[in-house]
C-alpha cells in the first residue's frame, strides 16, 4: 500500500481528466440539442424523398385499381344481352289511368 508521488499523481490526473472530459461531453451534447444543431443538415431532403415515394406508391395503386375497374366494366359490356336483360321500352297508353288520392285527416283530440 505504499505508492510511490508519481504514479499516484498520475492516476488521480488521469481520473479527474476522465471524468472532465465526460462532463464536457454531456454539457456539450446538450447545448447542442437545445440549440438545434444535433438535427441532421439535410433532413428535409430526406423527408421530401419519402414523400414522393409515398405519393408514388399511392398513384400506382391508384392506377391499378382503376384498371381493374376499368377492366370489369369491359368485361360487363361485352356480355352477351340476354344475360342481363333491361327493359328499355315503355308502357303504352292506357285508356283508364289509374289515379289514387290519399287524404289524411287530423283527428284533434282537445277538449
Amino acid at each position: 500500500t505504499t505508492l510511490t508521488w508519481g504514479p499516484y499523481l498520475w492516476f488521480h490526473m488521469l481520473r479527474v481528466a476522465t471524468s472532465t472530459l465526460s462532463v464536457c461531453d454531456f454539457l456539450g451534447e446538450k447545448i447542442a440539442s437545445v440549440l438545434g444543431i444535433s438535427t441532421p443538415k439535410y433532413q428535409y431532403a430526406i423527408d421530401e424523398y419519402y414523400r414522393m415515394k409515398r405519393e408514388a406508391e399511392e398513384e400506382e395503386q391508384e392506377n391499378k385499381m382503376s384498371e381493374e375497374a376499368e377492366r370489369q366494366h369491359q368485361e360487363q359490356q361485352n356480355k352477351p344481352q340476354a344475360e342481363a336483360p333491361v327493359q328499355t321500352d315503355q308502357p303504352g297508353a292506357t285508356a283508364c289511368s289509374s289515379f289514387v288520392n290519399v287524404n289524411f285527416e287530423n283527428e284533434e283530440d282537445c277538449p
